[in-house]
């Protein structure tokens, strides 16, 4: 558990500078002032200031909102797709189940970031688009926990006692398979988490994923890049809240699988 406490006060840092942007951001994060570009963390600017004077940390916390956002709905969308997939795989198999899983097979082939790339670029950049493109790489992650579950529980006894009563293909999936799945899903939800926070960082650097003036994590380590000389302090501080975030959902996960293993 001690994993699971570690990551929930990591992962709470960039709740945190969410909720304090949305609620009362230190300063209007679109708002430049060339007169006080550049300057180092202080009091006045915690985090420093980047290249037009805008505040780091504002800009940080701005960030924070569209990194969440754009991770938890993909993850979300891939979760319940990728769940009625592997689910009615796995309970109706046959022609179906194989024809649903080797085209999750054919996904998972692709590196995450490649196949993102590949589908935003079809897409089109934008943060709508990078939520579609992160969750289609994270279905067959969701498809396939799911398709090997339904195989296990088809030979549960509360199964054979639904099928027994007349229960339908519907209820027996989702009213008494898939809930029980519930935990095992929760953990491949915040692994995936990390991944897509990683996923969405990248995207944004390369200028694929949320478009300026709209702050991103990745876009501001790419507007770093080329200060790194002059300005040492401005990429630290976006690396760091990403690395927090990934770090910390990855241990919520870790501490989860403990906890699972420890139960049976």
């Amino acid at each position: 558990m001690r994993s699971f406490s570690i990551g929930m006060v990591l992962v709470c840092v960039p709740v945190l500078l969410m909720i304090i942007g949305i609620i009362h951001p230190p300063f209007d994060h679109e708002a430049m002032n060339v007169a006080h570009k550049l300057q180092p963390p202080s009091l006045n600017h915690w985090f420093g200031t980047d290249q037009y004077g805008r505040d780091i940390l504002t800009r940080i916390m701005i960030a924070s909102q569209n990194a969440l956002l754009v991770s938890i709905g993909s993850v979300g969308l891939a979760m319940v797709i990728g769940c009625v997939l592997g689910a009615s795989a796995g309970y109706f198999q046959g022609w179906y189940g194989s024809l649903i899983m080797r085209i999750m097979d054919g996904l998972f082939a692709f590196p995450g970031l490649l196949l993102a790339l590949l589908i935003v670029t079809v897409l089109g950049v934008g943060g709508e688009n990078a939520v579609i493109a992160i969750a289609i790489f994270n279905i067959p992650l969701f498809a396939r926990l799911m398709y090997g579950f339904i195989l296990e529980a088809n030979s549960f006894g509360y199964v054979k006692a639904a099928h027994s009563y007349g229960a339908n293909s519907s209820q027996i999936i989702f009213v008494h398979m898939v809930p029980s799945a519930f935990s095992k899903i929760l953990v491949q939800g915040t692994t995936s988490m990390s991944g897509a926070i990683l996923t969405e960082a990248a995207l944004s650097f390369l200028g694929l994923g949320v478009q300026p003036p709209h702050p991103s994590w990745g876009g501001m380590l790419n507007e770093a890049q080329p200060l790194l000389a002059v300005a040492p302090w401005y990429p630290v501080f976006p690396g760091l809240i990403i690395f927090i975030t990934v770090m910390g959902f990855n241990l919520i996960g870790d501490g989860w699988r403990d906890l699972q293993v420890k139960e049976r």
